[in-house]
């Protein structure tokens, strides 16, 4: 019976339980409360069983997914530090669904993690994907809590005009285009003019389309998805999981 394995021991068996664990086991995780969120952690934080053969590398899948129903601000910086996985051009399910994830995870975590993800931003010693990574976070946070939407802005603005590393102010442009920050279109057409923005993250053509567009964006509402959602609409090996593979 469930409720006789210890807490570590419940969170293991995710290692086990391939596409999707059943109700019962992720009620009887969730149950366990703040004593779940550190084995949950490190099973997410498992590169090697990520990078590995089904079903182990859905594991830490699972466990970044559980995260997000607990909300342990604690664990907001090592998910993102984790950031980007070593990974080849054809990563895994559980490795493409677990990078793309843990920063809409993170914005779960709700407003006590913008020091977090902004002192990320902030540390020059870091690689830009890793900033990058932080910067998409920002996005997706302003969408989980729309009161730090406009703050987030300003501060995305405010970090726009000191980058100077093409491949962040890449995801920089792409967060504040997502946003529909309009007010600092004419700065960001500025740095594709003077080619200081890394075209391989966002085009100019993309960006002007987003701010300048009416149309609500997509990604961002990822973030608000239901951990069933999640399940349904990302998989692993949904139609939509397995088009955006296919478009890497």
């Amino acid at each position: 019976m469930q409720h006789d394995l210890s807490t570590p021991e419940l969170v293991r068996h995710l290692r086990k339980v391939g596409l999707r664990p059943s109700q019962r086991t992720i009620d009887a995780i969730l149950e366990r409360g703040d004593e779940a969120a550190a084995p949950l952690l490190e099973l997410a934080l498992d590169t090697e069983a990520l990078l590995g053969p089904e079903p182990g590398s859905l594991g830490p899948l699972h466990a970044l997914r559980l995260l997000g129903e607990l909300r342990p601000v604690a664990a907001a910086e090592p998910l993102l530090r984790h950031l980007p996985l070593p990974v080849d051009d054809r990563p895994g399910q559980g490795a493409f669904l677990w990078a793309q994830e843990a920063p809409q995870i993170v914005a779960n975590f709700g407003a006590d993690v913008l020091p977090v993800v902004l002192a990320i931003t902030d540390d020059l010693t870091t690689s830009a994907l890793q900033r990058g990574a932080a910067f998409a976070t920002l996005g997706f946070l302003a969408t989980t809590t729309p009161e730090l939407r406009e703050q987030i802005i300003d501060e995305l603005r405010t970090r726009f005009a000191r980058e100077t590393e093409p491949t962040a102010r890449g995801y920089l442009v792409a967060t504040l285009a997502q946003l529909k920050a309009r007010a600092a279109y004419d700065e960001i057409m500025a740095a594709f003019r003077d080619k200081t923005v890394d075209r391989s993250v966002m085009s100019a053509a993309d960006a002007r389309q987003l701010l300048l567009g009416t149309q609500t964006q997509r990604q961002l509402e990822c973030a608000l998805h239901s951990l069933a959602e999640r399940y349904e609409q990302h998989g692993p090996y949904s139609e939509e999981q397995q088009q955006a593979m296919a478009e890497m």
